[in-house]
């Protein structure tokens, strides 16, 4: 058994160069130089989609949510009667009907505050992704304000309800 190395290849002569790179003789104009030609961007700036996207959820996630918490607002006029001030009401001796229609406000107001918090929230995120990404910076930023204030808005539509259902 041996160890020596194989012999070294032979030397090789380096590979002519193309004709128009070769020195130019006095008078004739030099070729130009390929044109620059940026590199192919792994990652694209995309449309607007992304940012447009979280708009549109976060102003459904808004606008549904305010429009059950008015409805909300408005089933909660059956129990002005009986909310005396100071006083507390005793839920057993209130009529069915003001049962039931306490037992609809109550779960109105979770279903339109917790969809606005689901896709509030996913607005919210997508809209930094998408003004990060740059993929609809304006849409994403703007679903961002809209996700961050439109608890208020539901919030006042809830109220709003309140108010047009007692004055009725």
């Amino acid at each position: 058994m041996s160890t020596t190395p194989p012999p070294p290849e032979p030397y090789q002569q380096p590979v002519a160069r193309n004709d128009a790179y070769r020195a130019t003789p006095a008078g004739v104009p030099a070729p130009a130089a390929p044109a620059y030609v940026p590199p192919a961007s792994a990652n694209p700036k995309g449309g607007n989609k992304l940012g447009l996207g979280a708009f549109v959820v976060s102003l459904v996630g808004v606008v549904g949510g305010s429009i059950i918490a008015l409805i909300a607002g408005m089933q909660s006029a059956a129990l002005a009667p009986y909310a005396d001030a100071g006083q507390r009401v005793d839920p057993n001796a209130l009529p069915p009907e003001v049962q039931q229609a306490a037992a609809l406000f109550g779960i109105l107001t979770v279903v339109a505050f917790a969809g606005y918090a689901v896709l509030g929230l996913w607005g919210f995120v997508q809209g930094i992704v998408a003004a990060i990404k740059s993929r609809g910076r304006g849409w994403g930023i703007g679903a961002v304000v809209l996700s961050v204030l439109g608890g208020i808005v539901v919030g006042i539509a809830l109220a709003a309800g309140a108010a047009i259902g007692v004055s009725t």
